[in-house]
């Protein structure tokens, strides 16, 4: 009985990726409104079997990486995700996900998934890919727009420190550089935590930690309209 109880206890524990996998998924926001997980697959590196949740996601791509594979269960579908670019995105509806991964390349790849908690499954349309930017224009533009989620792509000039408005909603910052995000206290944003948390009527600044442009998306949280 103890063996057997120690094996269920096993199998279970091997469905959430941030107990089995840790090396391969960090949480590094978790509140009400949003998880995010910081993902990392080494070249040519598999990762076992593990589940994901229904919520509708934001995937942020952070470097530039070759095909992936993601084998689901049941019934083994296999789909490989193509390279992906630096400020590259994707949001999903959501759906119930468990899979085995396999990096078909030579680079890494890492990226974010940012689980919308609020956001009821359904209540997003339309699944939509973000292209990276061929050049980054300083200023704010919106790139994906609906009811419960709206996504900024906001690009601050190198050595500019750029005001980020207020927003009747919480925000999620993710930067593709280093950066300083300057609100109530100061946050660095790094490569190996990209992110920041914005409250709903939060004014902030931000401004590029190394020499060139900073290239960050603000995804905005509405209450619907």
């Amino acid at each position: 009985m103890a063996v057997l109880v120690g094996a269920c206890s096993v199998r279970v524990g091997a469905q959430d990726p941030t107990v089995a996998f840790q090396k391969n998924y960090r949480t590094v926001l978790d509140n009400a409104d949003v998880v995010v997980l910081r993902v990392h697959y080494g070249p040519h590196e598999t990762v076992g079997v593990h589940d994901h949740s229904d919520h509708p996601t934001v995937y942020v791509y952070l470097n530039d990486s070759g095909p992936v594979k993601f084998v689901h269960e049941p019934g083994d579908v296999v789909l490989t995700r193509p390279p992906t670019h630096t400020g590259a995105y994707r949001v999903s509806p959501g759906r119930r996900e468990r899979h085995s991964v396999d990096n078909l390349s030579d680079t890494p790849s890492d990226y974010l998934r940012v689980e919308l908690k609020r956001i009821p499954l359904g209540a997003l349309k339309w699944e939509f890919r973000g292209s990276a930017p061929e050049t980054l224009v300083q200023g704010t533009k919106v790139e994906f727009d609906e009811p419960r989620l709206r996504i900024d792509r906001v690009v601050c000039g190198a050595g500019a420190t750029c005001e980020l408005p207020a927003q009747g909603s919480p925000s999620v910052l993710v930067a593709f550089s280093a950066a300083e995000l300057v609100s109530n206290e100061r946050t660095a944003l790094t490569f190996e935590r990209p992110v920041a948390w914005v409250p709903s009527g939060a004014a902030s600044k931000v401004k590029s930690s190394g020499p060139g442009a900073l290239d960050l998306l603000r995804i905005v949280l509405l209450n619907g309209r």
